[in-house]
Parts: C-alpha cells; structure tokens; sequence
C-alpha cells in the first residue's frame, strides 16, 4: 500500500511542485554561498575602464531592436560610431531616423547580411530567438553568424564580437558553484538556446575571424553603473546590467583584450 500511495505521489502534480520547491531553495542556498565567496585576483582577469573611443568605427549592429541592442546602439552613438542596423521592422528604430543607417531585413537572409556589412569595419550582435518566429528561430544565432562569416571576407572585416550565454563551454572553464547551477538551469530550461549558442561558438571557432562571444548570466535591462567584472574561467556574477554589457562590447573594437575567447561577465552588487 505504501508502494502504491508513494507510486501515485510520484506521478502527481503535488510531487512536481514539491521538487521544483525544494530545486528552488537549493538553488537559493547554492547562490547565497557562492555570492559570499570573494572572487580571486586570478578571476577577475581583466576589469573595464570608462574611456573613450580612440578611432572612429562603422559598426554593422545585428538585434539593434532588441533589449540589449538597444544598449548597444546608444553606446555606439554616443561614442561617436557610425552605425549600420538590421531590422525586419524599421518603424522600431524610427527614434535614430538620420543618426543611423537602417538596412531593411531578415538576418537569415545571406544577401541581407551582405547589404548590412557593406562598409563597416565591425559586426556585433545581440540576436536571439523571437517567440513569433516558432521553430524557425530555433538556431538562428548558427544560421545569422554563418551568414556573417561568409559575409565577412569580401568587405574586408576581421571582427565580429557576439552576445552569448554563460552555460556555453568553451576550453579553460573551471566554474565555480554558480557557473554550474547557470549551466545546470539553462540545460533544463534553455536547451534549445544553449544548443543553438553552442553551435555557433563552434562555428567561429573553426574561422578564421578575429571573433568574441560575451558569456552572459542574466542580463538585466539597467544602464550602466560601474565597469563590470570580466572572467575566462567562470561567471564572476549571477546578472549583469545591459548598460554595462554594451559598454564593455564598445571599448572592445578598440581594446580587443579577449580576441578569440570568451569572457564571463557580471555586475557588482551596488554599494548602499
């Protein structure tokens, strides 16, 4: 009888709300002690400065409509870059009418990536999946950067700097705690994302391109508030502000610390 009751306790919904409940509080617990834990030196490997930009860049900006590529176009523009944006609807960008080129497009389209790279010096992208575009948008980020290195040679670009996820795994990794709860969440919850975020670091990897996937935690939509931490081995952070992510990907046409790697970045907790 036992048996039987634990049986139909098991395949019940009270036993899936209890698991995730107590998931919850592991998770929770994990990242009070992880958070506690000081970052070393050896971690925080490379930490931004607020400068300005040293040259002028065209800059052909992918997911310019989005949360972070919003972000992204501002620090751009105020910087002092000339910008090229991919939309499938310019109405969304009609606020930067004359301050910006709009190139009119689906990204999955190679002949618009063409169109979209024509003069620039750099490439940076902020794309991710949209929920209207189902299935279609399952791999986009392979299929867009594919198109992008393909592009690339014929206008003479080297760089490409890319949005990534922090559950992507590249050689060099040693997570700490919290890097394997990131990775842990997003294999249950993002598998689809990671396998497309995955792929398309395998992509580069096998160019020939001076590329830079930024491995994110959470990104929260706040402006900039302090440089933010910056690691080759684990995320320093659980989020990170997207004012703070644009600023980094900005001062990196010019600085290009991490040229071929893949950073973790993360916000300091704000001082009270």
């Amino acid at each position: 009888m036992l048996a039987r009751h634990f049986s139909q306790y098991y395949g019940s919904m009270h036993y899936w709300q209890w698991l995730l409940r107590t998931l919850s509080i592991v998770f929770c617990a994990s990242l009070m002690l992880a958070c506690t834990a000081q970052p070393t030196r050896e971690d925080l490997a490379y930490s931004v400065p607020q400068t300005e930009s040293s040259q002028p860049h065209t800059v052909a900006l992918l997911g310019a409509t989005g949360m972070v590529g919003g972000y992204l176009l501002e620090a751009a523009l105020r910087r002092g870059y000339t910008v090229r944006a991919l939309a499938r609807n310019p109405a969304k960008l009609a606020q930067f009418s004359g301050r910006i080129t709009i190139i009119t497009g689906d990204a999955r389209d190679p002949a618009v990536i063409r169109k979209l790279l024509h003069g620039s010096d750099a490439v940076i992208s902020a794309l991710g999946p949209v929920k209207a575009d189902g299935d279609a948008s399952r791999f986009i980020n392979t299929t867009v950067t594919r198109n992008v290195l393909e592009a690339m040679p014929a206008e003479d670009i080297s760089l490409y700097i890319a949005v990534s996820g922090a559950a992507v795994v590249m050689p060099g990794d040693n997570r700490n705690l919290l890097g394997w709860w990131i990775r842990t969440l997003a294999q249950i919850g993002l598998r689809d994302a990671l396998q497309d975020k995955q792929a398309e670091y395998a992509l580069l990897a096998d160019s020939d391109v001076d590329w830079m996937l930024v491995r994110c935690p959470l990104i929260d939509p706040e402006p900039f508030d302090s440089p933010p931490l910056v690691s080759l081995k684990t995320p320093p952070a659980f989020r990170v502000r997207a004012g703070e992510l644009a600023q980094f990907m900005m001062q990196q046409l010019d600085a290009r610390d991490f040229v071929r790697q893949g950073p973790f970045l993360g916000s300091r907790e704000p001082d009270f």
